[in-house]
C-alpha cells in the first residue's frame, strides 16, 4: 500500500486577470519564483505563468499559466488546437471536476531529445479565462506521479469565480481514448476516399493502386469500412487517412507524410512466425549498416521492431506486425514505417486496424 503524501497548501495570488487559487503539492517540491514580465498573448497559444512547482530533483514539473478565450469555439476545441500545436497527442480526454470548477483533463505523450514524455493537462475557463494545468514527467516515472496530480486537481479551489461563459465541448460529454479507432482520425469526414481526391488520383495515374470500396461510413466514430482486395479482407480505418490499394498490399498513408501502413499476406511456406520475422530481420541487416531489433508479441500479434535505420539520410524505424489470416496457409503482416517521433503513434492505430479485419464475404 502506498505511503500517504504529505502535502502543503500554496496559495498563489493573482499575477493576471483575478486569478487567485490554492492547490496541495507535495511538501518536498519547490515553487519556482516567477519574474514579473509583461503580458504577450500574439500567439495564439501563447501562456502566461501563473505557477511553477518542480521535485527536488527538477525531472517532474507542475505549471499553471493562462490566457484569454478564444472568440468561437468550445473548451474542447481550445484544448485540442493547443495540444496540437505542442506536437502532444492526448492518449485520454475527458470531462472532469478540477477543484470547484468544470473542466477537461487527460494525459498526453510527446518526444523531447529522445525522451518520451508524459504530460497530464487539465483545462477549463472561467469568466472568459482558459487557464492550463500541467504535469511533466518522463513516461518511465509518469505512473507514479498519479497521485499527486490526482490530489492536485481535487484541491484546486480559483478564489474569484467569474462563471462558465463557453460549453465545455458539443453536446453530451464524449471520451476519446487510444482504444478508440477514431482517436486516430484526422478529418471529420472522409474525404480523402474519394477517389477522384488530387492526391488518390494522382497515385491512380501513377499506376500505384486505387482506393479501395467503402462499404460505410461513421462520421460520428470517425471511421470507415473499406473492402482491402489486397488482403481479402474487410478492414477499418480512421478518417483523414488515404487508402490506397494495388492488389498486392494495401496501404494507409499519413495526410502529413510521417506514417505508412502496408497490410499485405505472407504465405506460411512451412515455416512458423518467428522463422518469417527470421527473414524480415536478415533483409533488414542486407539493406541498412547497423539496424537495432527488439522483438514482442502481444495480444495476439507478433512483432519485429527496426531501429536506427535512415531512408535518404531521414531517421526512421519500421515494425512488422503478424497475426492470423483467414485460412493456417498464411499470415497478415503490417509493416509500419514511421518517423521516430510518430512510431508509437503509428504502431497503436495499426494495432487498432489488425483487430478490426473481418474475412466475412
Amino acid at each position: 500500500m502506498p505511503e500517504p503524501l504529505d502535502l502543503v497548501r500554496v496559495n498563489v495570488p493573482a499575477r493576471i486577470a483575478q486569478l487567485d487559487f490554492s492547490i496541495s503539492l507535495p511538501r518536498d517540491w519547490n515553487v519556482i519564483e516567477l519574474p514579473d514580465e509583461e503580458v504577450d498573448f500574439s500567439a495564439p497559444e501563447k501562456f502566461f505563468p501563473l505557477m511553477i512547482a518542480a521535485t527536488p530533483w527538477a525531472a517532474v514539473m507542475m505549471s499553471i499559466a493562462a490566457r484569454p478565450g478564444f472568440e468561437n469555439g468550445t473548451v474542447q476545441d481550445w484544448s485540442l488546437y493547443l495540444l496540437d500545436s505542442q506536437g502532444i497527442r492526448p492518449t485520454s480526454f475527458s470531462p472532469a471536476s478540477i477543484g470547484n470548477v468544470q473542466g477537461l483533463t487527460g494525459i498526453g505523450r510527446q518526444e523531447q531529445d529522445g525522451t518520451l514524455l508524459e504530460f497530464r493537462f487539465a483545462f477549463f475557463e472561467d469568466g472568459g479565462r482558459l487557464v492550463y494545468v500541467g504535469l511533466l514527467a518522463p513516461e518511465a516515472i509518469s505512473s507514479a506521479m498519479e497521485s499527486v496530480w490526482q490530489a492536485a486537481l481535487d484541491s484546486f479551489v480559483l478564489d474569484k469565480l467569474q462563471g462558465q461563459t463557453v460549453a465545455i465541448g458539443p453536446g453530451p460529454a464524449k471520451e476519446f481514448t487510444d482504444e478508440d479507432l477514431g482517436f486516430y482520425a484526422k478529418s471529420d469526414d472522409a474525404t480523402t476516399l474519394d477517389p477522384e481526391h488530387p492526391v488518390n488520383s494522382r497515385l491512380r495515374d501513377q499506376g500505384v493502386g486505387f482506393v479501395p470500396n467503402v462499404i460505410e461510413v461513421d462520421t460520428a466514430a470517425k471511421t470507415a469500412k473499406l473492402g482491402a482486395a489486397a488482403v481479402q479482407a474487410l478492414i477499418q480505418v480512421a478518417l483523414g487517412w488515404h487508402v490506397i490499394d494495388d492488389g498486392k498490399r494495401t496501404m494507409v498513408l499519413d495526410p502529413d507524410g510521417k506514417i505508412q501502413i502496408n497490410l499485405s499476406i505472407i504465405p506460411k511456406d512451412g515455416r512458423s512466425i518467428d522463422q518469417i520475422l527470421d527473414e524480415f530481420q536478415s533483409e533488414a541487416e542486407q539493406s541498412y549498416p547497423e539496424p537495432e531489433f527488439i522483438r514482442f508479441a502481444n495480444d495476439g500479434i507478433s512483432a519485429l521492431a527496426v531501429r536506427n535505420i535512415a531512408v535518404n539520410d531521414e531517421p526512421i524505424e519500421q515494425i512488422h506486425m503478424m497475426v492470423d489470416w483467414a485460412n493456417d496457409s498464411a499470415m497478415l503482416r503490417a509493416r509500419v514505417t514511421s518517423d521516430p517521433p510518430s512510431m508509437r503513434f503509428a504502431v497503436d492505430y495499426a494495432d487498432r486496424i489488425l483487430k478490426s479485419v473481418s474475412f466475412e464475404s
